[in-house]
């Protein structure tokens, strides 16, 4: 077969990224102090019958000063698999909030703090400077995932946000004052992509894109995330529990459209991050860091014998895989606080 000319390679690239450049919505990622974005505070969701709340975030009602009525605050951090749901009791966290209620009364809510797209660095900033001033009794945070697969599609650099190429594009293009009038562009939407695919093109060629060494790369960034968030949880007030959320490629058995959520390249590629990923939470427990304030917990295989076709994609799953989900942050709530697990 025939190999294709690099200028072939690089355009095939180019429409892939133009194909998914309606990816960087301000709408489900608005920018953010601190924390990269969230989404557009008290927007309505595209296609859906809800807002954001006033943070950026799908609560009914915005996390705020907590009252004496609130008998059990639980935050639940993550990324958009928390957001899923049509509404915000089909959420996970909706559902665990149900969940608590029936065990231990109209006191317990739930807080949603998902964020599409979000990695564990914006998670950790997300607790460190607003969250843990919130008074919760137990903070968990969901991912794993996104600091996986983002680097392979967006921002090539292990654990960055995943368009933080895009917005490094738009401010060197409108606050460079070294440039002179004719080195600026016209700002067409045509040339703002070209720029902004141009600056993804050499990050991956920089970073040595989909290479081993960028694979390890991205796991010795997580690994390091992870670590600064243990030393970060003895201050935060609160026990802090990161949980390793399901993937399909730790489902045994695809069902229907499971079977077509992603090319075998990329399952390969998720497949061995997350072994990865699996040994640094036993080298984390090894050492002794998963203890006290902050633990952590394996939840990549909890639909690994499951024969039902659940997954959405590659991380997402319906309405059941959610109940399931739901029921076992329940289980860990208990476990956390030490709290009854069933009435």
């Amino acid at each position: 077969m025939a190999q294709r000319a690099p200028d072939d390679i690089e355009q095939a690239r180019r429409r892939t990224f133009l194909r998914d450049f309606h990816n960087f919505d301000s709408n489900i990622r608005f920018p953010a102090p601190y924390t990269q974005f969230a989404g557009k505070p008290l927007s309505s969701a595209a296609g859906q019958n809800w807002r954001y709340d006033a943070l950026g975030y799908r609560n009914d009602m915005h996390a705020e000063a907590r009252s004496p009525a609130e008998t059990l605050r639980v935050f639940v951090v993550g990324d958009s698999t928390l957001i899923d749901g049509q509404v915000f009791a089909d959420t996970i966290p909706g559902r665990l909030e149900t969940g608590l209620k029936r065990l231990h009364g109209e006191g317990a809510r739930v807080y949603n703090f998902g964020a599409t797209s979000a990695c564990l660095n914006q998670m950790i900033a997300l607790i460190t400077t607003r969250l843990m001033d919130l008074q919760p009794d137990v903070i968990f945070v969901m991912g794993g995932a996104t600091d996986i697969f983002q680097p392979w599609s967006f921002d090539p650099r292990a654990g960055y946000p995943y368009n933080h190429f895009a917005q490094e594009t738009l401010y060197d293009y409108f606050f460079n004052t070294t440039k002179s009038g004719a080195d600026a562009e016209d700002l067409s939407y045509d040339s703002l992509q070209a720029l902004i695919f141009g600056r993804l093109d050499n990050l991956r060629a920089l970073t040595n894109w989909q290479s081993d060494i960028w694979e390890w790369e991205v796991v010795r960034q997580f690994e390091l995330a992870l670590k600064r968030l243990a030393r970060l949880s003895g201050g935060i007030g609160a026990p802090v529990r990161f949980l390793l959320q399901p993937a399909i490629v730790r489902k045994t058995e695809r069902v229907g459209d499971e079977q077509n959520t992603a090319s075998q390249e990329f399952l390969g590629y998720l497949d061995r991050q997350y072994t990865r990923i699996e040994q640094v939470l036993g080298r984390l427990d090894a050492d002794g860091l998963t203890q006290g304030p902050f633990t952590t917990r394996d939840l990549s295989r909890i639909f690994e014998a499951d024969t039902r076709a659940l997954f959405t994609d590659i991380v997402h799953v319906g309405s059941e895989g959610r109940q399931a989900i739901a029921d076992r942050l329940a289980a860990e709530v208990a476990e956390v606080l030490g709290l009854p697990a069933e009435a």
